[in-house]
């Protein structure tokens, strides 16, 4: 484990929701379905953006995406309370803008979040860190990304050993006493993590720099990728026009 914190080459995880494709080539796609899912503003449009998460949603897990509409939630809930109202209206229209447009914003954050975890996450660092250097990111931007990648991942380790460690020790804690745990574990999640993020750059300077990491080599684009890509990119001008219909 000590030896997969300070590296860049990590296994991938489950390629079975890319079918194989290029890391690049699936990267690529991803981002262009959330940028067409991003523009979307009509009903026909959401529902046509919508066809790819459903087919997706089952490699998605259900808590995440409860957690992910609890903060939509609260979203939609302060755009309805915060619309802006034009002088000399009533109050309700605004609060009906206002939730129509959480709800639009919610479904985008929803299809976004699907389809980026069933394409993207299971390509894991490694094949995170080969799109990137298939796509030219300039070295140093690329391994910074994958070290916060990482960075982010030991952050939320810590933080679930803290959480489990807290219910075996004190499962009925109630009250204040609970607030104090919570802010004495959070600073100690956060202090592991900075001493953790200093020794991920001592490495860095111990293999001589960003130059020293080991440099993955990419594969080469087949026909299949290709076709792949551009089948994503008809989909997003298919959701395009139907913004506009």
């Amino acid at each position: 484990m000590t030896r997969d914190i300070y590296a860049l080459e990590i296994p991938r995880e489950n390629l079975s929701a890319s079918a194989g494709h290029h890391p690049a080539i699936v990267l690529i796609s991803s981002v262009i379905y959330a940028l067409a899912a991003t523009a979307s503003t009509n009903a026909y449009s959401l529902l046509t953006a919508s066809l790819l998460p459903v087919s997706l949603v089952k490699r998605v897990k259900l808590s995440a995406l409860a957690k992910l509409n609890l903060v939509n939630a609260v979203m939609i809930l302060t755009l309805a309370l915060t619309w802006p109202t034009p002088a000399g209206r009533g109050l309700y229209p605004e609060v009906k803008a206002g939730l129509i447009m959480g709800v639009i914003i919610s479904l985008r954050v929803n299809m976004i979040y699907i389809a980026f975890s069933a394409m993207v996450y299971p390509l894991g660092i490694g094949g995170m860190y080969e799109a990137l250097c298939f796509m030219r990111v300039p070295e140093n931007l690329r391994v910074m990304m994958i070290m916060t990648l990482r960075g982010i991942n030991i952050l939320r380790e810590r933080y679930e050993s803290a959480i489990i460690s807290v219910r075996l020790r004190a499962p009925n804690i109630r009250g204040v006493m609970r607030l104090k745990i919570f802010a004495a574990m959070m600073g100690n999640v956060l202090l592991q993590s900075l001493e953790r993020s200093e020794n991920m750059m001592k490495a860095v300077k111990c293999r001589g720099g960003f130059s020293g990491f080991m440099q993955c080599g990419t594969h080469a684009v087949k026909f299949g990728d290709v076709v792949y890509v551009m089948c994503f990119a008809f989909y997003g001008i298919i959701i395009a026009v139907m913004n506009y219909a």
